[in-house]
């Protein structure tokens, strides 16, 4: 008996392991496949009219021309007149690690500028509610080496947030000028008036969406689903955007569960 009791405790012990990895695994495939599976449901998916839009309870897809609202916003640092943008300042800094030259990119702040604004096609126009959105937008990127004056309009911007600082030293050694600091890195994604416009999200009738020719009362947001999509490309880029989301954790995940067969075998 003393052997059995002394056995037990070392099989469950045993079993502990790939049993934790085989759980780990489900629970990233099953995240990876979710992606997936949304990706693939917004590539069959068809758009809807935005006339008809109010017809259709639930979750919809529309595709038309974003348009203003209740006006622009004025990006960051390229001074466009924009309907949205996320904009975010990243700087580079050692790894740390005296036996690479390796860099990260650390964070230094992000935002996002933007309302309300409309989305049109050929049947009519709605307005569109971006708060609580993921953004699918182009980017477009101002880098500043070290050692370098920004742009004037950049310059404007770190004047206006003092938790960032400008990286424009230099020291000057003989004949040599060496730049100090660390080079910085200032992205704009943004949506423009007039740029194709897709939009994945849930539908409300509301009266004081829509007051001019051409408007209809539907509002478009985020209420009461899963994901609220907002994307300057057609549908069919967006989902390839989803699958390779969904695509990493995927594998992943059914690499821990082979892994965990192989531990229980």
């Amino acid at each position: 008996m003393t052997v059995g009791r002394e056995a037990l405790p070392m099989a469950l012990s045993e079993l502990l392991l790939p049993g934790v990895v085989a759980v780990a695994g489900l629970v990233v495939t099953s995240l990876g496949v979710r992606e997936l599976w949304f990706g693939v449901r917004i590539y069959r998916g068809e758009p809807r009219a935005v006339a008809d839009a109010a017809n259709d309870p639930g979750p919809v897809e529309v595709v038309g021309t974003a348009r203003p609202d209740e006006g622009t916003v004025e990006a960051p640092f390229s001074r466009a007149e924009c309907l949205v943008c996320e904009w975010e300042v990243t700087q580079s800094e050692p790894t740390g690690d005296p036996d690479t030259a390796g860099r990260n990119w650390k964070t230094l702040a992000t935002g996002l500028r933007g309302g309300p604004f409309r989305l049109e096609d050929d049947t009519a126009s709605c307005r569109v509610e971006p708060s609580g959105s993921v953004r699918h937008l182009r980017e477009q990127t101002v880098t500043v080496p070290a050692g370098t004056t920004p742009p004037d309009e950049i310059q404007a911007f770190i004047a206006s947030h003092p938790d960032i600082e400008p990286q424009d030293e230099t020291a000057t050694v003989g004949p040599v000028e060496i730049r100090l600091g660390d080079e910085q890195r200032y992205v704009e994604r943004r949506l423009d008036p007039g740029e194709d416009c897709y939009v994945y999200g849930s539908v409300h009738y509301d009266p004081s969406a829509g007051s001019r020719a051409g408007e209809v009362n539907v509002r478009i947001d985020g209420e009461g689903i899963r994901r609220f999509l907002i994307a300057d490309s057609r549908e069919r880029g967006v989902a390839l955007e989803q699958v390779q989301i969904g695509l990493l954790p995927t594998l992943l995940g059914v690499a821990l569960v082979g892994a965990a067969i192989a531990l229980f075998v």
